[in-house]
């Protein structure tokens, strides 16, 4: 993350960023068109970005393992302000990804914040693994402030 104070900039991966509301934003995308539409539209911005910034990582450093381009999307998920972001990866490609998010900026499971948290990541890891994925569950722990989700492959 870089914040260039003189320019007025906030840079994540290398992207220009803002800092909005981001519960509210998808609270009203809920209202205005259903959280089913919300959430499709939300996942068909969000799926393309995760799936270029893995792009945009391992190009800069081609012998860069899996892990590592996920350790680098992790960490602009915590200076996006998303949450701590924890990916355990399966042992079978054909296994679902195990992704938490610990202390979320969201918390609710449908809809343009389900879409907002998660499709990025099914994009990178379209991108990583070589195959489709999507949200298949989606879950809050309130007792440990805690947003857990299985990615599967198609």
């Amino acid at each position: 993350m870089n914040h260039d104070e003189e320019k007025c900039e906030l840079r994540i991966l290398g992207e220009r960023h803002v800092a909005v509301d981001v519960e509210a934003l998808c609270n009203h995308l809920d209202t205005l068109v259903g959280s089913k539409v919300a959430e499709v539209m939300i996942n068909q911005h969000t799926f393309p970005l995760g799936r270029d910034d893995a792009a945009r990582i391992r190009e800069k450093n081609p012998q860069a393992t899996v892990r590592e381009v996920i350790d680098s999307l992790i960490e602009a998920d915590c200076a996006s302000g998303v949450g701590i972001t924890r990916i355990v990866l399966p042992e079978s490609p054909s296994d679902s990804v195990d992704l938490e998010i610990s202390n979320p900026c969201m918390k609710r499971t449908f809809g343009a914040a389900k879409a907002l948290l998660f499709s990025y990541w099914c994009g990178a890891l379209t991108y990583l693994l070589g195959k489709e994925y999507r949200v298949s569950f989606v879950a809050y722990d309130e007792s440990k402030n805690l947003l857990k989700c299985q990615i599967a492959p198609r």
